[in-house]
């Protein structure tokens, strides 16, 4: 009896240590995977293209013939925030687990909310995951310190209709509402509607985590970046800037 307990111990001990490894090769092979895609996307941008689409910067032509949900590249100097945005207006969350090249991934890919329109929304939101390895928006967090906001307080976000700068007007803890609670709903306001800009506004002044001294005004153009966070149930951590150029 004592040797089949052991022999079934030992037996338990080999399965789950070999799932322990497969578990372990799984995530490695997903991580050099995800590290591949982004060396490629990486080279593409600026790279040059013969007979590229018309209208399209000359930096996006490589990116936008490899995947034309390409809208533009987005960086934040001197943070892991640097790389491309993707936008699929008809199919939700399409870039939450998806790389640049259709694959599943765990990281994703940055992209726009479904319902923005990138040449007239008056707020742009752009999602992306909080990685533990900074990748992604790992490093959004660090705005929580003002003196990291002071050091870093510009985004960039050029696109395939334009370039642009931000200036960050603010960075907020907050998170997802249900359905059934009142309360602003960032992730739903997407501009042309001046009533749920000052009600941005007031949301904003409300739980912003420090003060940078920048005020709203009417017709500014907005950019939060959204990403998970762990304060509480549904957290997310956002940044707000508004568009200088």
């Amino acid at each position: 009896m004592r040797k089949r307990i052991l022999l079934a111990v030992l037996i338990l001990s080999g399965v789950i240590f070999l799932a322990g490894v497969g578990v372990l090769l799984y995530y490695w092979h997903q991580d050099m995977s995800d590290k591949n895609v982004r060396e490629q996307v990486a080279s593409l941008f600026g790279a040059t293209v013969e007979n590229g689409q018309e209208g399209i910067p000359p930096e996006f032509q490589a990116l936008y013939a490899e995947n034309p949900d390409t809208v533009g590249w987005l960086r934040i100097d001197g943070t892991n925030v640097d790389s491309v945005v993707m936008h699929a207006p008809y199919t939700e969350e399409k870039y939450l687990h998806t790389d640049f090249n259709g694959q599943y991934s765990a990281r994703g890919t940055f992209y726009v909310a479904e319902k923005n329109d990138l040449q007239t929304s008056d707020n742009i939101i752009i999602y992306g995951h909080h990685m533990n390895d900074g990748t992604m928006f790992g490093q959004l967090e660090k705005f929580e310190d003002y003196s990291y906001w002071s050091q870093h307080p510009t985004i960039i976000f050029n696109t395939i209709y334009g370039y642009r700068t931000y200036e960050i007007v603010a960075a907020i803890k907050t998170r997802v509402l249900a359905d059934w609670e009142t309360g602003f709903k960032y992730y739903q306001y997407t501009g042309h509607d001046d009533i749920q800009f000052w009600e941005y506004v007031s949301f904003i002044q409300q739980n912003r985590l420090y003060d940078t001294g920048i005020e709203l005004q009417a017709g500014d153009r907005l950019l939060t970046l959204s990403t998970c966070a762990y304060h509480t149930s549904d957290g997310r951590f956002i940044l707000v800037a508004r568009q200088v150029t």
